[in-house]
């Protein structure tokens, strides 16, 4: 099996690298080269079931038993839905949803004994993707700095528009809103703390991975976060925390205050991990690709920057129209919108801002190279 697995990378390799290639002088993945790698998958899968077969049947020493197929059915499950998510977040364009769907399901093909296989490999590499994302896109933009003409005025620039960018994080909310957000985020993250301790089985072993939470936070905040905003949920969060400490004071004092402090700590992490992998990284991935286009210029498939997008959603006057900005453009009724609302600003040349999409399939590639080759994520060496 090593042989098939080892011809099967080659082949799969092959077929990713005209896809980056692609992607990198086009910023498009096509459907005709994801239907190519899906063919690809099922054929390496066929070869596969053949020697499962010859297996059972005496006439082959090395193949996969009917438990790798339960496994890889369960992987490819959680990466289908992470790629959904990662998409209906807003966060990849269709094409890198469903290329990192098609990457991730074939790593077990490759290497059918790598860690974390079936239940986090997913994961995994979506950590080895955005990390070393994040790490050479922060490490080009401090490089071109130091070799801008004067480096002193450009991070004194990119200051600037990092504290604009505070700003606008922060304008409408109030310090309740905050708070409420906190509380809010605190009693989610104490039941989690509850249920990795009192449910037993892969329910416990799910519940006890917090960064699965901090994946569908972390990926869904621009649609679920104002939840974690709401009053009333403050305010039925605050009865939930009355409820725990009572009853953990009579039925489990010692876990009482562990569970809690597991909890604010967990708050921390993930206020961390937002402000600066989403907030702060978005705004340096789009800084470079920025620029602005008038009505007449606007078009389906254009792509709104995160500031105009959050802009637009807030908007009443849209009615809801942009509550879907969609990495994969704008669509001709979003257009149609936007322009008989510039219009309507009585602006000589109003412009909106958008950005130039970024061929993220050569992040997807490596995040697998890095996961076959380490057979970890970059964070676990850390540890």
């Amino acid at each position: 099996m090593k042989s098939v697995s080892l011809i099967f990378l080659a082949i799969f390799t092959a077929w990713a690298a005209s896809v980056v290639s692609h992607d990198m002088a086009t910023r498009k993945i096509t459907h005709a080269s994801i239907k190519t790698g899906l063919r690809l998958f099922a054929a390496g899968l066929a070869v596969f079931l053949l020697y499962t077969w010859l297996g059972y049947a005496g006439r082959a020493q090395s193949f996969m038993n009917y438990n790798f197929y339960l496994m890889l059915a369960i992987h490819v499950f959680w990466s289908a839905l992470a790629g959904v998510i990662l998409w209906y977040a807003e966060v990849w364009p269709a094409g890198d949803a469903k290329f990192f769907i098609l990457v991730s399901a074939a790593l077990p093909l490759a290497n059918p004994f790598l860690r974390n296989f079936p239940h986090y490999l997913f994961l995994s590499l979506l950590i080895n993707i955005f990390v070393a994302a994040a790490l050479w896109i922060l490490g080009s933009f401090i490089a071109t700095g130091f070799y801008s003409a004067s480096p002193a005025d450009f991070f004194a620039e990119v200051w600037g528009d990092i504290k604009k960018r505070m700003a606008v994080l922060n304008s409408g909310k109030n310090k309740f809103t905050a708070a409420a957000c906190l509380v809010n985020m605190g009693f989610l993250f104490l039941l989690q703390q509850v249920f990795a301790m009192e449910v037993h089985g892969f329910l416990g072993r799910f519940f006890s991975r917090v960064d699965i939470l901090f994946f569908f936070l972390f990926m869904l905040w621009d649609k679920i976060g104002r939840v974690f905003s709401s009053r009333r949920w403050a305010y039925i969060s605050a009865a939930c925390y009355a409820l725990y400490f009572i009853g953990g004071y009579f039925y489990f004092p010692e876990h009482l205050w562990l569970l809690a402090g597991g909890a604010l700590r967990n708050v921390f992490r993930f206020t961390l991990l937002l402000f600066f992998g989403r907030f702060m990284l978005e705004f340096l991935m789009e800084k470079k690709d920025m620029y602005y286009l008038t009505a007449r210029e606007l078009e389906p498939g254009v792509m709104l920057s995160v500031k105009a997008a959050r802009t637009l959603k807030d908007n009443p006057a849209f009615e809801g129209a942009f509550d879907d900005c969609f990495k994969d453009g704008l669509t001709a009724e979003q257009v149609g919108e936007l322009k008989i609302w510039l219009a309507k600003l009585n602006m000589p040349d109003s412009k909106v801002e958008v950005v130039r999409g970024r061929p993220f399939a050569l992040w997807i590639f490596a995040g697998a190279v890095i996961s076959l080759v380490l057979d970890r994520n970059l964070v676990g060496l850390l540890k």
